[in-house]
């Protein structure tokens, strides 16, 4: 098993080169192409489905950016992976292929550790704390960390709260976890995570995700409702629990060399125009998952909560995960984070 696990991994990293590949190849021209027709083009890419809010978000932004800078630019969105899986856009946005994205922290913090503590188990007491928190100097330094990379990180955006998902059994305790396989996306945290409750953490990208669940690679996976719909996972798995135990986030980055050499006037509309139609896409979302959990309950699955004793049970396995990482993160300001927590919940 252990070597068909390397063999399907091997032949995915080899599929994963094409895409970016492909892409540079594509896009070699950029120098005359991104003025054609007097036009500065701003590629968007995003791994979301046309019909979630974050594509809608997407073209909300194209229509401000288009209509406030006359027709300036001309904002294409590659939304559904198009331009490859998670770390190849991010690998495009760093190389300038890419002008803007839209990625997952997990895969951000491969290259930016700082990010990650965004992924922390068990650290957001509510979601209105988060956004107080991450809306202020707290997620500005974050995103600024971002620019030894070569990205400009200008603001945070939503996927949901994320939840368990199995095909064997509920998960109500941590317990439950034992000598189960659980997706993870190719992260050490996350795996360090599932680890920590007893699981056995398996990366896979989330393009194979359907296929990994469906043929028993794996038993289960955490995602948003949201998400657990629009690419159907209610069809492979019995239960859900509503566990929240995390969030998704989505960080949104230009190519910085790119950003840097747009007009100071342009560069604020820019930025206030993914802000705008980010607070636009987290109310959304918000809406989007109360929908999502009861059309999960309609296709039959078994949706669960986790009982007060056992959530505390979960929080102490989760801070010896934030203790490990604490260090790529950065102590003082992981303390300083925790401090704006309690300061946000009052």
């Amino acid at each position: 098993m252990r070597t068909m696990r390397r063999s399907r991994a091997g032949s995915f990293c080899l599929l994963a080169a094409v895409p970016l590949v492909a892409v540079a190849a594509a896009l070699a021209g950029d120098a005359a192409a991104a003025t054609a027709g007097g036009k500065v083009v701003i590629k968007f890419s995003h791994n979301q489905q046309t019909i979630t809010p974050p594509h809608k978000a997407a073209e909300m932004f194209k229509q401000m950016v288009e209509e406030r800078t006359k027709g300036h630019y001309d904002v294409q969105i590659y939304p559904a992976q198009q331009l490859g899986g998670l770390r190849d856009q991010v690998e495009g946005t760093m190389l300038g292929t890419i002008e803007l994205t839209q990625q997952v922290p997990a895969t951000v913090s491969l290259f930016v550790p700082k990010v990650m503590f965004l992924d922390f188990p068990f650290l957001w007491p509510s979601e209105e704390t988060m956004w107080k928190v991450l809306d202020g100097p707290i997620g500005q330094e974050a995103l600024q960390a971002l620019e030894a990379k070569g990205l400009k990180g200008v603001d945070f955006w939503s996927s949901g709260w994320k939840n368990f998902t199995s095909g064997k059994k509920p998960i109500r305790v941590a317990d439950d976890f034992k000598g189960m396989k659980i997706r993870v996306i190719p992260s050490p945290l996350l795996s360090a995570q599932y680890e920590a409750w007893g699981a056995s953490p398996t990366p896979v990208d989330f393009k194979e995700l359907y296929t990994a669940l469906q043929q028993g690679l794996v038993d289960g996976q955490e995602n948003p409702p949201g998400t657990i719909v629009d690419v159907k996972l209610y069809e492979v798995q019995k239960y859900m629990t509503e566990s929240r135990h995390g969030f998704l986030h989505y960080i949104m980055m230009f190519n910085k060399k790119w950003f840097d050499a747009q007009p100071k006037a342009n560069q604020e509309i820019l930025v206030q125009a993914v802000k705008e139609a980010g607070r636009w896409e987290r109310k959304a979302m918000q809406d989007r998952d109360a929908e999502a959990t009861t059309r999960i309950k309609g296709a039959g699955v078994q949706v669960v909560d986790i009982a007060p004793q056992a959530r505390q049970q979960f929080r102490q396995l989760s801070l010896k995960v934030h203790e490990r990482f604490a260090d790529r993160v950065g102590k003082e300001f992981l303390q300083r984070t925790y401090a704006e927590i309690e300061k946000a919940s009052k």
